[in-house]
């Protein structure tokens, strides 16, 4: 949040959001924008190219209609390359927001906010630190990676999955109805 209005005060400050200048942030806009597409592809071609086939569990959190979380298997590679793809797709319709708010409505604060933001993100996203700048993923930056929100929701962060704890919680996934079965029926007792 203090990257937005921090970014739109220096904008205010320069006069770059002023009709003069309007030429200039679009060429600001224009430029982020293709170094950011330029590096989310060239990450992608980093991720191809080392053909990491080693396999990967990890739990997606429940959604709306499920109980409980899913387990997804796939290899590190096709992990990689989803989180890249999400990540240039969720730009990719933000940049077309932008562009429509701009043209249609003649707002330039977005295109000062999202001449900033994008390039951010790449820049701190866990992608990025550890296939191009060589992190070694653990830690911080173990997979499956966690998309910090601007609200500080973590309640939806996938979890990796140990096969033998994977056992464990669907056994006592069975087992828990029978307590409250039995919990019942001592209440009906008393």
């Amino acid at each position: 949040m203090v990257l937005i209005f921090g970014s739109i005060q220096v904008a205010k400050r320069l006069g770059i959001d002023q009709p003069e200048k309007i030429n200039q942030l679009r060429t600001l806009f224009v430029t982020t924008t293709i170094i950011f597409y330029t590096l989310g592809l060239v990450i992608r071609q980093i991720v191809i190219s080392k053909k990491n086939t080693t396999p990967f569990e990890y739990s997606e959190p429940a959604t709306n209609g499920q109980e409980q979380p899913t387990v997804v298997k796939t290899t590190i590679g096709e992990y990689d390359l989803g989180e890249i793809n999400k990540l240039l797709k969720s730009s990719f319709m933000s940049t077309l927001i932008v562009s429509a708010l701009h043209l249609y409505f003649k707002i330039s604060q977005p295109l000062i906010v999202q001449s900033v933001l994008p390039l951010f993100s790449i820049l701190k996203s866990p992608i990025f630190l550890v296939h191009v700048l060589g992190f070694s993923p653990t830690g911080e930056y173990e997979r499956p990676w966690v998309v910090k929100s601007a609200f500080g929701n973590f309640e939806s962060a996938p979890t990796p999955v140990d096969s033998a704890a994977a056992e464990s919680t669907t056994a006592s996934s069975t087992e828990k109805p029978a307590i409250k079965a039995s919990s019942v029926e001592e209440k009906k007792k008393i």
